[in-house]
């Protein structure tokens, strides 16, 4: 009798800590969890134009034969594409159809397209990806327009290239960072960390999102454009839930560690040398445009630190004004009271 005392005894005990435990992991998750990490209201559809393979899977006299019926195939798109990524020249000029006959037979580029189709041969999982994330995006601003994906090879010039409504791609530029392609042609290091294939999609996305939502503060300050960077990369936080923030700015693991130490005396330098107000256009661009490291901060500082700044800025903004929607962020010109009612100041 005792003994089976003892044993509910402990059953019950037992039954109690597994409570315990259910309900603490309950009102662990329910604070933790991600509120982006949400379910799309609807499902975007992309359309994706092959031109790569329109291109390199036919022969080049075969391309050659059909290669003015593609400008009206694709107005606009074909002769930005072979005008200002390709560099061929117009298509009325006299030297136009030998500049693209070496650009189809140069040996390189015929190598490039079969690195690009051993990656993107199937690009499904890209899309899949895609469409994912501009579903999130557009449960929370409903108006917000998909542009037409059109994959090229572009002799290893422009990443991305946006219209107002498409986003031409170079898939050759996407090939990872340890391509000999872009040790041959001098790429630097800074720039082949972005080259990695699981990238294409966030750096699609994010130039898309920079590009529709210019910065329209009306006072041209660093601070004004930290926080519309950092307004960008909030939206990556809805577009990418479960994405690393490493992966949303593409920066390395390290890149991210080193923000988060150094925070508090980024923001103090800021502060101390009166820049956050500063129209100067070398210093704005010191803090947020593509470089392998600021200057200031030393070469294991990352670049476009600013933006990363201002992404800490508006998710505490966020934070303390939960009533604001997304869309209302976006609307929102005066970027300098968001700064002010973010109550920001790392310690």
């Amino acid at each position: 009798m005792i003994k089976t005392k003892i044993s509910q005894k402990v059953v019950t005990g037992n039954i109690f800590i597994a409570v315990l435990l259910i309900l603490g992991t309950f009102f662990l998750y329910s604070c933790s969890r991600n509120p982006f990490d949400i379910k799309p209201i609807q499902q975007v559809v992309l359309t994706i134009h092959r031109l790569d393979t329109l291109l390199f899977e036919q022969s080049p006299e075969q391309v050659k034969k059909s290669i003015f019926g593609y400008f009206d195939q694709y107005p606009d798109i074909f002769e930005l594409y072979t005008d200002r990524i390709l560099r061929l020249g117009k298509r009325e000029s006299r030297y136009f159809m030998d500049y693209l006959d070496l650009f189809l037979r140069h040996p390189d580029i015929r190598d490039s397209y079969d690195s690009t189709k051993a990656i993107f041969g199937n690009f499904s999982t890209y899309k899949r990806e895609l469409e994912q994330a501009f579903s999130l995006l557009k449960t929370h601003i409903p108006d917000l327009p998909v542009p037409e994906l059109y994959l090229v090879i572009s002799g290893f010039n422009e990443s991305l290239v946006l219209t107002d409504s498409a986003v031409i791609v170079s898939l050759d530029k996407f090939l990872g960072q340890q391509s000999f392609f872009y040790q041959k042609i001098g790429m630097p290091r800074y720039l082949r960390k972005r080259s990695n294939p699981d990238l294409i999609a966030v750096e699609i996305v994010r130039n898309w999102l920079a590009s529709e939502y210019e910065n329209k503060d009306s006072i041209k300050n660093l601070a004004s454009e930290i926080i519309q960077q950092g307004k960008i990369l909030y939206l990556m936080d809805a577009a990418f839930p479960r994405y690393s923030d490493a992966k949303k700015i593409s920066y390395t693991n390290d890149e991210i560690i080193w923000a988060e130490k150094s925070e508090k005396h980024l923001w103090a330098y800021i502060i101390d040398q009166k820049l956050l107000f500063s129209t100067s256009i070398h210093e704005i661009k010191k803090f947020t445009g593509e470089a392998p490291f600021v200057g200031t901060f030393g070469q294991d500082s990352p670049g476009r630190i600013g933006a990363w700044i201002g992404w800490q800025i508006v998710r505490r903004f966020m934070q303390r004004n939960p009533d604001v929607t997304i869309q209302q962020l976006m609307k929102t010109t005066n970027n300098q009271q968001i700064l002010l009612n973010s109550g920001y100041s790392p310690r």
